[in-house]
């Protein structure tokens, strides 16, 4: 079980990175200075993601990115120096390296904790509350015997207080 949850969470991983990395390289080609705006944030109090920001800072941003890529500069080179100016909160995601990697992996390995403890939680929930399906090779019972195991318990109880 715990195989089968360790595989799904690593095709998940594939799948998002092969997206990410086919809708980067789509956008690359169409537009290149979109490409590098799209994955940094504005460091003014705007927040945006810095192909869509409006604000001063924004725009001359925009314009450092553009001026830089009719240079000849590559997106990694225009990157560290934008990162070099601002700081790393510029990055819309951290890189996926180092400590920062644990950005990246940690919600999934929590999330696959998460459902291996649930699922142990309700196995051991329905084994308390049925306790013939916590036996191997039992019979689970019906109402009926339920309902028989219960008045003989009843009864015996009364015996011992009559006594």
């Amino acid at each position: 079980m715990i195989r089968r949850l360790v595989l799904l969470v690593l095709m998940a991983l594939v799948a998002a990175a092969s997206t990410a990395l086919a809708t980067e390289s789509a956008a690359g080609r169409k537009d290149p200075a979109r490409a590098i705006t799209s994955q940094l944030i504005c460091p003014c109090s705007c927040g945006e993601i810095l192909s869509g920001c409006t604000c001063e800072t924004g725009k001359s941003m925009q314009g450092f990115v553009t001026d830089e890529l009719k240079k000849g500069k590559g997106k990694e080179e225009i990157t560290t120096a934008l990162v070099a100016k601002y700081g790393e909160v510029i990055r819309g995601a951290p890189k996926a390296e180092g400590f920062n990697l644990l950005v990246w992996v940690l919600p999934f390995v929590a999330t696959a904790i998460g459902f291996v403890i649930a699922a142990l939680v309700l196995k051991r929930w329905v084994g308390r509350r049925n306790p013939a399906l916590a036996g191997a090779g039992h019979a689970p019972m019906t109402t009926a015997d339920q309902d028989l195991d219960l008045r003989a318990r009843a009864e015996a109880e009364l015996r011992g207080l009559r006594e």
